[in-house]
């Protein structure tokens, strides 16, 4: 968020296997490279292991779920958002290192 905003700007997704600049704010932080979401579209153990197996879009609601159970949910805002997408039109975003499967 903006640094003179009076409202805190909340958490910050950094997501360097999806987007290259992302990775170069790990690196430049040693920040972990970590696979969250599996090739086959379920969450790795490094996602939480209350979550391993789930798909990515249920393990999204159970996210929020836990989120609103402890009074922590805030809601939800649409954003526009550039993915880069296989260069043969199939309907997978891709990673650094390949596909993520729906």
């Amino acid at each position: 968020g903006n640094s003179a905003s009076p409202v805190p700007a909340g958490a910050v997704k950094v997501t360097p296997g999806h987007s290259p600049p992302d990775l170069v704010l790990a690196r430049a932080h040693g920040l972990p490279l970590l696979s969250v979401i599996g090739d086959d579209g379920t969450m790795c153990p490094q996602g939480g292991g209350w979550l391993q197996g789930v798909h990515r879009f249920v393990a999204r609601e159970k996210v929020v779920a836990a989120l609103a159970e402890r009074g922590l949910y805030r809601g939800a805002q649409d954003h526009a958002m550039t993915l880069p997408m296989c260069r043969y039109r199939c309907p997978l975003p891709v990673t650094l290192s390949g596909h993520v499967s729906v």
